[in-house]
């Protein structure tokens, strides 16, 4: 884990425990910033496993969500009560 590709992915699964959120290939390979293989994922993960827990960082302390999970999560719910709305408003009028 020594150039800089593994050390971004690194990053990015560190990032995920800090949101409480425990790292997965599937989730590595979304979140990172450029393509990733399946077997460049598992070894960021099994990086980042192996020094977090030397550094105690494998899990967040407590559960409480950050503020970029919270953000991300009140726009989600936006978006969908936006969707909600538009379909109340196109069954209303099919009605009329």
């Amino acid at each position: 884990m020594q150039n800089n590709n593994s050390q971004q992915l690194a990053q990015v699964c560190s990032d995920m425990a800090e949101e409480g959120v425990t790292p997965t290939v599937g989730l590595l390979r979304a979140k990172a910033p450029f393509k990733v293989s399946v077997t460049e994922a598992i070894d960021a993960i099994k990086y980042f496993n192996a020094t977090s827990k030397n550094q105690g960082k494998a899990k967040p302390k407590d559960k409480e969500p950050s503020l970029a999970s919270l953000s991300r999560k009140v726009d989600a719910l936006e978006a969908t009560v936006q969707r909600l709305e538009q379909q109340i408003r196109s069954l209303l009028d099919s009605q009329k």
